[in-house]
């Protein structure tokens, strides 16, 4: 047999504030009642805490009851009680005091009002905790100091199983000191990402993360804006390595423009990224001069013979002939001092065009 985790009991001050909204509308006081028939809330204080013989029947009996006549040496009134069922269950009791066949209609909609406005209550509270949840665990992740036993426990307990993945969402134009923009999703897409079982997102560091399991999510899934600046990492059953991704991400934030445009289809290298916003103000500016003396064609160049095998794949990737492609190359040498033939001072050239990117 399996045993379900028992429901923590209806909140008393969830419970009166339902009542405090409620009763001043009808003009009638309105009680509520727990699952064992106490008061624990009214607008009477004399009576919270005490027991309601009438609601201890509708619990017995499922049922809606009248009481015409209280018994004596209780503290029950003239009135109409109904069940109070929360997610499917029956939570307590809703009394409306009156001439009990006057209030018997009023006390089945105050009843479903009252349940409406705990279920509202109650699923913002899982809202609110979820998004807590989801911000401790980004914080956790790209802290540098949370090890892998400890990063599996907090995955485990917000359900997020292996493989996992993480994104990184910040806005198209960063701000001018090159720190990630304010958030490219309102609380309320954050929110819905959180609904999701199977994912995390928290707005940290100035940008948007996703943690979730499996794939990371595609672009315009969830409201995801589809002008921003976006990296994802592929899922991993290696919580290290997700460590590692995390703390990456926490780098790319100090210089937003790192993150690739959505759509873009430069390359583009996380590696070469992460380590151009790991590097020194000073050197960062000194390599983003090397670059400002080039144009686009000639940045172009320099990607495209990066990522290429070779100067007749670099020049097809251009549309350039190959003659063109190397007069390119002696230009971009004599205005640099960096000759892009020689895989170190081509490394040393990308570095720079991205320290210029990050520096805006």
């Amino acid at each position: 047999m399996v045993e379900h985790p028992r429901r923590p009991p209806l909140s008393g001050d969830l419970a009166q504030r339902v009542v405090d909204l409620i009763a001043p509308t009808i003009s009638h006081n309105v009680n509520v009642m727990d699952e064992h028939g106490t008061i624990i809330a009214c607008l009477d204080p004399s009576r919270l805490g005490t027991l309601h013989r009438g609601a201890q029947r509708v619990i017995a009996e499922g049922r809606g009851v009248l009481v015409t006549s209280p018994e004596p040496g209780t503290s029950d009134r003239p009135g109409a009680n109904e069940p109070l069922m929360v997610d499917g269950e029956l939570r307590g009791v809703v009394g409306v005091t009156g001439e009990s066949n006057e209030v018997a209609p009023l006390a089945r909609v105050v009843a479903l009002t009252v349940q409406l406005l705990i279920a509202q209550e109650h699923e913002q509270d899982a809202a609110t905790r979820r998004h807590t949840e989801a911000r401790d665990l980004v914080a956790a992740l790209s802290s540098g100091t949370t090890d892998p036993d400890d990063a599996r426990s907090r995955l485990s307990a917000v359900g997020l199983a292996p493989p996992w993945s993480l994104s990184l969402w910040v806005a198209a134009d960063p701000r001018e000191d090159g720190a990630a923009a304010p958030p490219v999703l309102a609380e309320t897409a954050v929110a819905r990402v959180n609904a999701d079982p199977g994912r995390r997102a928290a707005v940290l560091h100035g940008a948007l993360w996703l943690v979730g399991s499996g794939s990371a999510p595609a672009s315009g899934s969830f409201g995801l804006p589809p002008d921003s600046r976006h990296t994802a990492t592929e899922p991993t059953g290696d919580v290290d390595a997700l460590l590692a991704h995390a703390e990456e991400s926490r780098a790319l934030c100090r210089h937003a423009r790192l993150i690739p445009p959505l759509g873009t289809t430069e390359p583009w290298s996380r590696a070469m990224a992460v380590a151009v916003a790991h590097l020194p103000p000073r050197v960062l500016r000194h390599l983003a001069g090397l670059a400002s003396r080039l144009n686009t064609a000639q940045r172009r160049t320099v990607m495209a013979v990066a990522s290429t095998t070779s100067m007749r794949a670099a020049a097809d990737s251009l549309y350039v002939h190959r003659n063109t492609l190397l007069q390119r190359v002696d230009r971009i040498r004599t205005m640099t001092g960096l000759d892009i033939h020689r895989a170190d001072q081509l490394a040393t050239l990308r570095m720079a065009l991205y320290a210029c990117d990050a520096l805006g």
